[in-house]
C-alpha cells in the first residue's frame, strides 16, 4: 500500500462544506491556507497536500469526510464510503448490510482450514483463503459504514470511542 503524498479530494470538500455549512473562506482559515487553494481543490485543479489532510481531519469530526480523505490518500486500502444507488444511508439498512456481511465472513471462515502452512496448500484452498479475505474486507466495509452513519445520528465520535478503548487493547495486550 502506498500513502499518497497528495490526492483529488475535490468531492470530499465539497461534501464537507455541505454537512458542515462551512464556505471556503471558512474552511481556508480552519485548515491555514489561502481562499484560492481550497476553490483549486474543491474544483479538482489541485491536489490536496498529506499535510492538510491530515489537520482537516483532526479539526472537523465527520466521519464521511474522514472515510473519503483515508480512501483517497490511502490508494483506496481503507473502505469507501457507500454511496451507491442501491445503499440507502439509514442506520437500520447499514445495520442489516452489516449484518449480512459478518455472517457471510464467518461462514467462510468456518469453511477455510487455517491450519496447513502457506507453503504447503494447493490452488483449490489458496482460492479458499482469497474468498474469505473477500468475505472479510466486505464486512469490514459495512461495519466501517454502520460506524459512520452510528456516529452522524447519534453523535458519538468513532474517534472518541477508539481513544477510549484504547488502554484496553494495551492492557489485553492487542497493541503496544
Amino acid at each position: 500500500m502506498n500513502i499518497k503524498k497528495s490526492a483529488m479530494v475535490g468531492k470530499a470538500i465539497n461534501r464537507l462544506m455541505e454537512t458542515e455549512e462551512a464556505t471556503g473562506e471558512q474552511l481556508a482559515i480552519d485548515f491555514n491556507v489561502s481562499p484560492q487553494l481550497i476553490s483549486h481543490i474543491k474544483n479538482e485543479r489541485r491536489t490536496m497536500q498529506a499535510d492538510i489532510a491530515q489537520e482537516s481531519i483532526a479539526l472537523y469530526d465527520n466521519p464521511e469526510y474522514t472515510m473519503d480523505i483515508l480512501y483517497e490518500f490511502s490508494s483506496k486500502f481503507t473502505s469507501p464510503v457507500l454511496r451507491g444507488r442501491f445503499v440507502e444511508q439509514h442506520r437500520m439498512t447499514l445495520e442489516a448490510y452489516a449484518k449480512k456481511e459478518i455472517e457471510e465472513a464467518l461462514e467462510r471462515i468456518q469453511n477455510v482450514c487455517l491450519a496447513k502452512p502457506p507453503s504447503m496448500i494447493d490452488e483449490n484452498e489458496r482460492l479458499g483463503v482469497r474468498s474469505m479475505m473477500d468475505e472479510l474486507i466486505e464486512a469490514r466495509i459495512h461495519i466501517d459504514n454502520l460506524l459512520k452513519q452510528l456516529q452522524k445520528e447519534y453523535k458519538i465520535s468513532i474517534m472518541d470511542r477508539i481513544k477510549a478503548l484504547l488502554p484496553t487493547w494495551k492492557v489485553k495486550g492487542w497493541i503496544e
